[in-house]
């Protein structure tokens, strides 16, 4: 496959190694998805929304189209540091305690493009699906949480075939929509599950490991 057929997974160590720049265009396909069409009231800066945990501890997950814009897009963060869930959202969770563990980290900031059709919008979700697992199953992730609107959980992961472990009751975010935290747990047999429901049987992250950067220099 392509890289632009792929998802790229890439940090602020390894973004120069990919075609164009995949950090740049999610931060602004987070700005159409966030701020113009949900209107969160969060930081942007030139039509760019980011936050205090783009930071190099941050992996993302980029769907790019052949032009390198950004079409799809979510970012995921390790829970041994100070993350979202636990510093904005920490009421949310009430049915265990927060995770502070090298091996659960946090999804967010899913998006996908708004001018696909409603066909390609799925499929993305799909893929970036897939890709959660690709990523946390190569790293010995046992769950990833998150916070999200309901129906989000439902349509995204839910009927992909990945069940959600509610963390708490369903809240209203200062916007006024309603939100809950969830946990997805991560296994090879959620994996086969997802594959089987979605049809998508090839690896699709595309990344550039320690040891290719070693070789590179």
């Amino acid at each position: 496959m392509e890289e632009n057929q792929m998802i790229q997974c890439t940090t602020l160590e390894t973004n120069h190694y990919f075609k164009g720049n995949p950090i740049l265009a999610q931060h602004r396909l987070r700005y159409e998805s966030i701020i113009k069409r949900q209107n969160w009231d969060i930081p942007t800066v030139r039509e760019m929304e980011y936050d205090s945990y783009d930071n190099p501890a941050a992996y993302y997950l980029v769907k790019t189209d052949t032009n390198g814009k950004a079409i799809g897009s979510s970012r995921l963060y390790p829970t041994d540091r100070p993350y979202m869930l636990e510093e904005a959202f920490s009421e949310l969770v009430t049915k265990r305690p927060l995770p502070k563990d090298n091996l659960i980290w946090e999804g967010s900031r899913f998006c996908i493009d708004a001018n696909l059709s409603p066909a390609e919008r799925k499929r993305i979700a799909q893929e970036l699906v897939v890709g959660y697992l690709e990523f946390a199953l190569a790293r010995n992730i046992k769950s990833i949480i998150g916070v999200m609107y309901p129906v989000y959980w439902k349509n995204l992961f839910i009927k992909a075939g990945w069940d959600v472990r509610w963390l708490g009751d369903v809240h209203k975010s200062s916007e006024g929509h309603k939100i809950i935290a969830g946990e997805l747990c991560v296994n090879s047999a959620v994996l086969e599950n997802v594959r089987k429901i979605t049809g998508i049987k090839e690896e699709l992250l595309i990344h550039h490991s320690e040891k290719t950067i070693k070789k590179a220099a």
